[in-house]
């Protein structure tokens, strides 16, 4: 069913008529007077490779703070020597700052991602995580792309996108015939005839200054197709104001579908001009007048302008306003600058061969306006209009604009599966391709929806680790979190409100934020491929609650909560508190969502006593009046202040550029500087001793040995786990003797690891109350003692090993480190650090760096029926490895008495003939774990009376002292 007027093309403009048009589109059409200076394409791809080179070495070198701070100070004084002035200097500064403060932390986070685990491996929200933050800080920088400073328009109404095009290439775009198109479903007349009645208005005021042209308006009805009642009631009213009704009766292609059937109806091809508006959108009467000039370019393709909303009464509409706005007011003239602007649907003009030349607008996507924008880009420029050119009905409660949300989403996840060739791959042979800059506008477009699925991880990261102590960050330490993100993150809250002043709102960040649940469900839809139909935004309130749309929120809201209340009943380490932390800006966020929910839900009740009042009969909300948006409240903005003469700005900023460098250059210095404690006293002549043990020779056993050997031993070791206490008689009795005691503590519970004996979990904070209790205890204490931890890290069986159980060698230098500034900051200054690896003559992919060591432990256990080692050689391998460090041997053997006596005599020979040993004890026990079973026994000194013997006589030759 069709309804025509036989409206004729218009005739071509007669010679003076062409004139009259000339000077009219040079009286309105703000022209470019002179072409920009050209850049040489070597110069270019030169600054983008210089770029590039930058970000290698920053990932490489990861310089710390100072390189963003000097970047910004470096930016300013370039700008400013160049010309810049102004939030366009600033601009440049942020952009330079975030975009090396963002690689900087990235390079870095990347080095502490966790891949092994127990009982999860770290990556399965490890590398999720790093995902997440990696697609955050990419979208970070690619706004500033869009912020990077470029010439703006005087006026504040402008096209963005716009060239240079000399005189002779113009056209005159008065002369193009438009067909305005208005899709509807069921809309109805209270939505749809102030639309129509504004197309109208602004149909007239360009006719009365173009007498020449013609509009055409077009109502494009699917009320048919979808089984709507609402057909003759659109017959009614576009015959009553005089234009056209298209009603579709076959469908197919949604929208898209719609206008091209309705185009091939009317004959809406060749040299014109194509107009489309949401059956909402209202434009003002120079809608046509503003954008129409954008045309004298050949080659461009489409001009937008923006979208907006009048219903700012309502809370929902409001804050969705101020989403829009960020993307049409920020976002889009940056992309328009780029020739990379997008057709988004409504308010625009396009040029119907630039459509045709794809095959018309596509039907394949449920976001067919950005569909097109990708297609047509490579052969047609776009353009954009910064001024406010009509007005719309936003979203009536938070259920319409998830719906809204989910149909954007879901479209533009879809196009990054159907033109990801275009966007990723070279142009095929003969065909011209996007540039880089468009490649990158558009990537980002189709990749920001991904957002749903990054803020879910983002909210499941700290909660997993504060509940489970599952991490996906292993060996970060807080002072690498102020290193590296605080800067980065500071930078990218303070570039981007700079850059939003007086465009948006905090609104706009909150309900993007609530938006993720339904962009989760989306994203989720489109990996398994179920792209779903085109849905249009509810022009009337739905019946569903707003709190139904808060559930996940609830949710998050509730864990959250959970987490920090575990925090507070058990609190842990640094790394548990910055959790704590963000779980505190995550229900920050979920809470200011909830503001939205209630203020949604009030709305409701109000209209609810609305229609009771009037009966039912409460004007819709399409008729309520809606105010145009430039007439909403701004700040002022103050009076602009006397520039600084350049040279006196330039010095300052070089000054001050270097003073950041130097300070924060001799912080890091500081902090990179490895904890240097006070090492114990070592030894003029090593220190002999055994591993204590409780029996099976009566007594304390350690007494029992020294009153068979007849001398007292200068060390003992002992080896507790975490959860012991320190044993200050034992540590006394050895002080005693002009001792000192040698302890190792190891990271389990019962003889068993445990998720807290992770190397990640360590260096993360699981196990920092019980390393402090340590500190504090061996910090009373007061006396030297030599102290080991996680030792055989480099071995499998460690209950914190760097090779097994999730942890890789990288972990163990963090672990160590970690250890060591809790000790310091307890003030247990008393300790010689002992690094105890299963191999000290192989270990350098495992140890911490060698300022954080004060002596290496050797473990020589000799096994029988098997070849023993030399210890000379052992000692030399050691001592090669660790330059200038004080060595120290646990030694055990089980054998024939002749045999372990001759090895004792061996290595009573190799110790004699160096300097650097300070002990040597003698592990009763071996490597057996059962001290006082029977497989103990052939290991214990006393086993038989050579070797016992023979190790009285190492003892003795040692100049140790006797009774």
């Amino acid at each position: 069913m069709t309804v025509l007027e036989d409206r004729p093309r218009p005739a071509p403009l007669l010679a003076g008529h062409k004139d009259a048009e000339t000077a009219q589109l040079s009286a309105v059409r703000d022209p470019i007077a002179a072409p920009p200076p050209e850049v040489a394409s070597w110069a270019v791809w030169l600054s983008r490779l210089g770029l590039f080179a930058t970000a290698v070495i920053i990932a490489v070198e990861r310089p710390g703070p100072w390189l963003p701070a000097a970047a910004f100070a470096f930016a300013l004084g370039l700008a400013w020597a160049a010309g810049w002035r102004g939030r366009q200097l600033r601009n440049i500064a942020f952009a330079l700052a975030v975009f090396t403060s963002g690689v900087n932390y990235l390079s870095w986070r990347f080095t502490v991602i966790a891949i092994g685990g127990h009982p999860l491996p770290g990556w399965i929200i490890g590398i999720p995580l790093y995902a997440a933050e990696m697609h955050a800080a990419i979208h970070t920088m690619g706004l500033h792309i869009g912020l990077w400073p470029r010439n703006p328009p005087a006026e504040p109404e402008a096209y963005y996108g716009r060239r240079f095009v000399p005189e002779e290439q113009r056209v005159n775009p008065f002369q193009y015939p438009i067909y305005v198109f208005v899709p509807t479903v069921d809309e109805g007349e209270e939505v749809l005839r102030p639309t129509l009645t504004g197309i109208l208005a602004a149909r007239d005021a360009y006719l009365e200054q173009h007498p020449y042209s013609e509009i055409t308006v077009v109502v494009c009805d699917d009320g048919f197709v979808a089984k709507k009642p609402t057909v003759p009631e659109m017959a009614a009213l576009c015959e009553s104001l005089g234009v056209i009704h298209v009603v579709r009766e076959v469908g197919g292609g949604a929208k898209a579908g719609n206008i091209n059937h309705a185009r091939t109806v009317v004959g809406a091809d060749g040299d014109v001009l194509l107009g489309i508006f949401d059956a909402d959108q209202i434009p003002r009467r120079d809608f046509f007048l503003k954008l129409v000039p954008g045309f004298d370019d050949p080659e461009v393709g489409w001009v937008q302008s923006g979208q907006f909303y009048g219903n700012r009464t309502n809370p929902v509409a409001r804050w969705a306003d101020d989403q829009q706005s960020l993307f049409y007011r920020l976002l889009c003239p940056g992309k328009a600058a780029h020739n990379a602007a997008f057709i988004c649907g409504t308010n625009f003009l396009m040029r119907a061969t630039a459509i045709d030349s794809i095959g018309g607008i596509p039907t394949g996507s449920i976001t067919e306006d950005f569909a097109a924008s990708i297609r047509m880009a490579a052969n047609w420029r776009s353009v954009y209009f910064t001024g406010i050119l009509a007005v719309g009905l936003g979203p009536l409660d938070l259920a319409s604009f998830f719906k809204q949300q989910d149909r954007w989403a879901r479209g533009t996840l879809n196009i990054m599966w159907d033109h990801w060739r275009d966007l990723l791959l070279p142009a095929p042979k003969g065909k011209k391709g996007l540039n880089a800059q468009q490649r990158a506008h558009y990537l980002l477009a189709t990749t920001h929806y991904w957002c749903g699925v990054r803020d879910l991880i983002f909210c499941i990261a700290p909660t997993l680790f504060i509940l489970t102590g599952i991490s996906g960050v292993r060996g970060a330490t807080a002072t690498d979190f102020l290193l590296y993100f605080v800067p980065y993150f500071a930078l990218s809250i303070a570039g981007f409100w700079h850059a939003a002043w007086d465009l948006t709102s905090w609104r706009c960040i909150i309900i993007n934020y609530g938006s993720f649940p339904v962009l989760l469900q989306a994203a989720f839809r489109v990996v398994i491929g179920r792209k779903g139909d085109f849905t249009l935004t509810p022009k009337r309130r739905s019946t569903l609650s707003p709190w139904r749309t808060a559930q996940l929120h609830l949710i998050v809201v509730a864990t959250c909560l959970l987490a920090l209340v575990k925090l507070i009943l058990r609190p842990g380490g640094t790394a548990y508190w910055l959790a704590g932390f963000w779980l505190l800006y995550l229900c920050m966020m979920s809470g200011m969502h909830m503001i939205l929910v209630i203020l949604d839900s009030r709305q409701d009740r109000k209209e609810q006593r609305e229609l009771a009042l009037f009966g039912g009969a409460a004007p819709p909300q399409a008729l309520i009046p809606r105010p145009d948006p430039h007439q909403r409240r701004h700040r002022r903005r103050r009076p602009a202040r006397r520039l600084p003469k350049p040279r006196t700005a330039f010095a300052g900023v070089v000054v001050g550029g270097a003073m950041l460098f130097v300070l924060d250059t001799s912080a890091m210095s500081a902090q990179s500087d490895p904890l240097h404690l006070t090492a114990a006293s070592l030894p003029a002549h090593p220190f002999v001793g055994v591993g204590a043990l409780a029996t099976p020779y009566g007594g304390t056993g350690v007494e029992a040995i020294e009153k068979q050997l007849g001398l007292k031993f200068g060390t003992t070791a002992r080896t507790q786990e975490i959860d012991d206490a320190f044993d200050y008689g034992w540590a006394d009795s050895i002080a005693a003797n002009g001792g000192v005691p040698w302890l190792t503590v190891v990271f389990s519970q019962n003889g068993k690891a445990s998720l807290d004996s992770a190397l990640t979990a360590i260096a993360n904070g699981s196990d920092d109350a019980a390393i402090n209790r340590w500190a504090q205890e061996i910090a009373a204490y007061g006396k030297p003692l030599y102290l080991t931890v996680l030792p055989q890290a480099d071995r499998n069986y460690s209950a914190s090993s760097g090779v097994a159980n999730g942890g890789i060698p990288q972990d163990i230098p963090r672990a160590w480190a970690h250890i060591r500034q809790l000790f310091s900051q307890d003030g247990a200054s008393n300790v010689s650090w002992v690094w105890t690896p299963g191999d000290p003559g192989a270990d350098a992919a495992y140890t911490p760096p060698a300022s954080q060591i004060d002596a290496v432990a050797l473990t020589m256990a000799e096994f029988p029926k098997t070849t023993w080692s030399d210890p000379a050689q052992l000692l030399a391998a050691a001592a090669k490895q660790h330059p200038g460090k004080q060595l120290m041997l646990q030694v055990s053997a089980d054998g024939t008495p002749a045999q372990r006596a001759a090895w004792l005599q061996k290595l009573a020979t190799a110790v004699a003939a160096r300097d650097d040993v300070a002990a040597v004890v003698y592990q009763e026990a071996g490597p057996v774990d059962d001290l006082s079973g029977a497989d103990a026994k052939p290991w214990a000194l006393t086993a038989d009376a050579q070797t016992l013997a023979a190790f009285q006589q190492l003892a003795a030759e040692m100049e140790q002292v006797t009774n």
